[in-house]
């Protein structure tokens, strides 16, 4: 079995399980969730991803875990950018970006760094074993 396949099929099913916390959160008016357990479970998720990006080798980002990111970012900065939200609210979304945006920019740098370290060193040359052609001499 290809070990591409074997790395991005445990890749896919990490995300699925970030995907599923993001989906069994209730986010609602008052930004209860901010400290819902579930909330935090679903932050601290995103370690178990870029701890797989570190073992893996994997250089591939999935673009819809980007996306749930950048979604994540926006609605938390109005969370805690809210003046009408307690003090503790505001601060724990502003922890909550600080957290996953921790855990993703180690996932991208480790990405990064997987995929440079696949290609050949700089430099590198492949000789060609010098072919016979001495019937033209």
């Amino acid at each position: 079995m290809d070990n591409d396949f074997i790395v991005g099929a445990q890749r896919r099913k990490i995300e699925d399980a970030i995907m599923a916390r993001f989906k069994a959160i209730r986010f609602d008016a008052q930004h209860t969730y901010l400290e819902d357990e579930q909330f935090w479970d679903f932050i601290f998720s995103w370690y178990e991803l870029a701890h797989y990006y570190e073992q893996s080798g994997d250089n591939t980002l999935g673009a819809h875990m980007l996306e749930l990111y950048q979604a994540c970012v926006e609605r938390f900065k109005q969370s805690a950018q809210d003046k009408r939200l307690s003090e503790r609210r505001r601060d724990k979304a502003a922890d909550a970006i600080y957290q996953i945006s921790y855990y993703v920019n180690q996932m991208t740098f480790q990405a990064r760094r997987n995929g440079i370290e696949r290609q050949p060193p700089t430099g590198e040359i492949n000789w060609k074993p010098r072919e016979d052609h001495s019937e033209f001499n």
